[in-house]
């Protein structure tokens, strides 16, 4: 087993690294002066190059990215172009909203999604499964804003239970006092999700259920719920997790229409704005934050794997 997740670590880490070089390389080949975006149009051709040569732009390219991948790892994520300020507290900050959010989603998805699809399966063709199946359907089809008009119509506008403006404020987030700003936006991604999930899980307990060993454990008479619960769930869950784990980097970095929508200050909508200002500095930081969270995620992803089925740890 630790040999396991050593090979893997080592595999995400080298796999880090070249994605890091290739953001860099990007990052340079986009036709903006740093010093001119800095210091602005009203600036001296003098100044520039002053700038330029503190901050170490007329290095070679090289050097540049040994000295940004040094200062990354200690910490030391730049300085923003467009907002002059540290670009680690402000992407701390939208991480731990983006997290939060993907928090109180993850709540949502698992269960629902896993417990509907399960269902779905071990009813093939009948009415659980068709009533299932069309609501997944459904959810598959909408697009994220129109579910998220949907639920503001219904619950902030209607019926007046959760706010529709989820914008927060403060250096500190207390849950007990901002969870009803989460609900809404939550629901919205983990809707979006639950439908792909559900059917995924629909399928997966299908075909477990049609393998022989399923089969013979039926046949030697075990009781369904002993079957169910000790071969079925067991295999059936492994399809389920890959799609939850791949999606993880999509739930805390790339909810960009979700966090315009309700007004979220998330990592999705920091990085929209440094994309279109060209902010390079803070679009390199956020790309490496969601690779680290691509990473960490394909690493649980892995780790679960090896414990639903142990022949994994050894191929």
């Amino acid at each position: 087993m630790l040999r396991f997740i050593v090979r893997r670590v080592g595999t995400l880490m080298v796999t880090m690294l070249l994605l890091s070089m290739v953001i860099f390389i990007l990052s340079e080949v986009v036709p903006t002066d740093p010093a001119l975006r800095i210091l602005g149009r009203e600036s001296t051709l003098e100044a520039r190059a002053a700038l330029s040569e503190r901050m170490g732009f007329n290095r070679p390219i090289p050097e540049r990215y040994l000295n940004w991948l040094a200062r990354f790892i200690q910490g030391d994520f730049g300085e923003s172009y467009r907002l002059g300020a540290e670009i680690q507290p402000l992407v701390a900050r939208r991480l731990t909203n983006s997290l939060l959010l993907a928090g109180f989603a993850l709540l949502i998805i698992v269960p629902v999604s896993l417990t509907l699809g399960v269902i779905a399966g071990l009813y093939e063709s009948r009415l659980p499964d068709r009533v299932i199946s069309i609501g997944s359907l459904l959810s598959i089809s909408l697009p994220d804003f129109v579910m998220g008009i949907l639920l503001i119509t219904i619950f902030a506008w209607g019926l007046k239970w959760l706010p529709a403006d989820s914008s927060l404020r403060g250096d500190n987030i207390d849950l007990a006092v901002h969870w009803r700003k989460l609900v809404l936006p939550a629901a919205t991604a983990a809707l979006v999700l639950i439908g792909y999930v559900a059917r995924v899980t629909r399928v997966s307990v299908i075909e477990v259920m049609e393998s022989p060993y399923v089969r013979t454990a039926i046949l030697k008479g075990l009781p369904r719920r002993t079957v169910i619960i000790r071969h079925v769930l067991r295999n059936a869950l492994i399809a389920p997790i890959a799609i939850i784990t791949t999606q993880m980097n999509w739930l805390i970095g790339g909810l960009i229409i979700i966090e315009r929508l309700y007004n979220y200050p998330g990592l999705g909508s920091l990085f929209q704005g440094a994309a279109i200002n060209n902010d390079l500095p803070m679009i390199a930081a956020s790309s490496m934050m969601a690779i680290i969270l691509i990473a960490v995620s394909q690493l649980a992803a892995d780790f679960l794997y090896s414990i639903l089925n142990p022949r994994i740890r050894f191929s």
